[in-house]
């Protein structure tokens, strides 16, 4: 077992081996304990992972899983031991079963104010992509970039962000119930914190895209156990479609993602005019 890329972080922090290292996109994970306790060592962490974690920090274990360390690109965390999983919840109780359990989970991380050394990324940065894509492409991105526009416009309240919590970022902590894991550390519209769940199938390899007619229903009953403007979330989901479309263009697997934001505004455009806060 090759534990190199996990120095210095086990002499340092005084931690064992207690499983297989394995690779996520943007860093390492191994399982280790500290005097007993089961814990997530993650390290060799891309820089949007770095930032994630000191978001993650910033919790402070509430609804998320608690850091006790955090240094350069590694991060010593809680570990979710749970037997639980939402797919399993989605598949055994129902799809809503599963995204009621997300958007209960959202109101408490909202609830969590970012201490004044924590620089959450804001929404204009987050989606820097989308408009130069628009200025480049044209096409299904200038339309999106337009409803982001007014979005933008309209955000009346603005709160720290997860910007990624899906079925597999929310994780079964046993006693401590669901806690959450991989934040993007973003701060905007609450709202758009609910689009991710919508456009991803927990059964599919990979997290895979959903279609527009999925994500549309979806984003109905979300809005409604949220209480939530039902076109706005729907149009926060064509944007966040269209920026992953944007990120990913020429890559493969970005054409489910182009579908969903072109398919949104051709079907369901309508439904997001006004978009009120």
């Amino acid at each position: 077992m090759d534990l190199s890329g996990f120095e210095p972080w086990l002499t340092r922090w005084r931690l064992e081996a207690d499983g297989e290292p394995f690779a996520s996109t943007w860093s390492q994970l191994l399982p280790v304990r500290r005097e007993g306790q089961a814990l997530m060592l993650k390290a060799c962490m891309a820089e949007q992972e770095i930032q994630g974690s000191a978001f993650l920090g910033a919790y402070g274990g509430r609804g998320a899983v608690r850091v006790y360390e955090r240094e350069a690109d590694a991060v010593l965390m809680e570990r979710a031991m749970g037997s639980s999983s939402l797919v399993d919840l989605a598949l055994e109780a129902g799809e809503p079963a599963a995204l009621r359990v997300i958007c209960e989970q959202l109101t408490v991380l909202h609830a969590v104010s970012c201490p004044s050394d924590i620089h959450p990324i804001s929404m204009e940065t987050w989606f820097s992509a989308l408009p130069v894509a628009a200025a480049q492409t044209g096409g299904v991105f200038s339309d999106a970039a337009q409803i982001y526009a007014r979005l933008a416009a309209t955000t009346r309240r603005v709160v720290p962000l997860h910007g990624d919590l899906h079925h597999g970022n929310l994780l079964d902590g046993g006693p401590r119930g669901w806690l959450a894991i991989d934040p993007k550390g973003l701060i905007g519209d609450p709202v758009y914190d609910y689009a991710i769940m919508l456009c991803l199938e927990p059964a599919a390899p990979q997290d895979g895209p959903a279609t527009a007619p999925t994500v549309a229903r979806r984003s109905l009953e979300v809005a409604d156990m949220a209480g939530l403007s039902a076109p706005r979330l729907l149009a926060w989901t064509c944007c966040l479609a269209a920026l992953y479309s944007a990120w990913f263009q020429g890559h493969e697997g970005v054409e489910p993602w182009v579908a969903i934001a072109s398919d949104l505004i051709a079907d369901f455009g309508d439904r997001m005019e006004g978009l009120e806060p």
